[in-house]
């Protein structure tokens, strides 16, 4: 069964502004400022394009939106959005200045890093992710469980897999991430990989702490 969030980008709006409330804002601002002006940008897992129709456009990018969601795709070009049908578990991911990816890694696990080694092969100069590490799903009450479940069903699947702090760390850490910012009241990390800044990749059981090196 389908989410009713997926059956059209205002219900999704909606959903996710209804969930982050005050917070909506400030994740969309976070990504944005992370990306220059001008630059190229590849949204995966684009949703309703709400990172370019609120702060993008405004910086004259050249925006390309990801989605396997044919509604999300043919909705997006209705408003003059570049957007292609891309099904992130399998075709390649069009190269760009800036690949982006804001709350949907969980949906790839346990193959998450194969994605993001090849977002970082499409990317030329940073790699930027957000994800919840506090979620429903990890809910103690089995009613709240469900109700992310059904929230999180692309299709017909639905994606019981979510990130806490230590787990996104394990992923990224040893792909290269080493700049990782809390959000929305610590309930979502930012993670970014810049190209020109490249180091070598850490391994979280080699860190004396399990701090941040960059936290809000």
């Amino acid at each position: 069964m389908k989410s009713p969030i997926y059956l059209h980008p205002l219900f999704y709006e909606l959903s996710i502004r209804l969930l982050y409330r005050r917070y909506y804002r400030e994740r969309l601002e976070a990504v944005a400022k992370e990306i220059e002006e001008g630059a190229s940008v590849t949204d995966v897992c684009a949703g309703d394009c709400a990172l370019y129709r609120y702060l993008l456009r405004k910086k004259n990018v050249t925006y390309l939106a990801c989605d396997i969601n044919e509604t999300f795709i043919r909705w997006a070009e209705r408003r003059k959005i570049s957007a292609r049908r891309l099904d992130a578990r399998k075709d390649a991911i069009p190269s760009a200045d800036y690949i982006v990816m804001m709350g949907s890694l969980c949906q790839f696990i346990p193959n998450e890093r194969e994605l993001v080694e090849r977002m970082l092969g499409a990317a030329k100069k940073k790699v930027i992710i957000t994800e919840p590490v506090r979620n429903w799903a990890q809910s103690r009450f089995a009613i709240l469980r469900g109700i992310a479940r059904l929230l999180t069903a692309v299709g017909t699947e639905s994606f019981e897999g979510r990130f806490d702090e230590h787990s996104l760390r394990a992923s990224l850490l040893p792909l290269g991430f080493q700049d990782f910012t809390f959000l929305a009241g610590k309930r979502e990390i930012l993670a970014v990989y810049t190209m020109e800044q490249r180091r070598s990749p850490i391994e979280p059981d080699n860190e004396k702490d399990g701090s941040f090196a960059s936290v809000m």
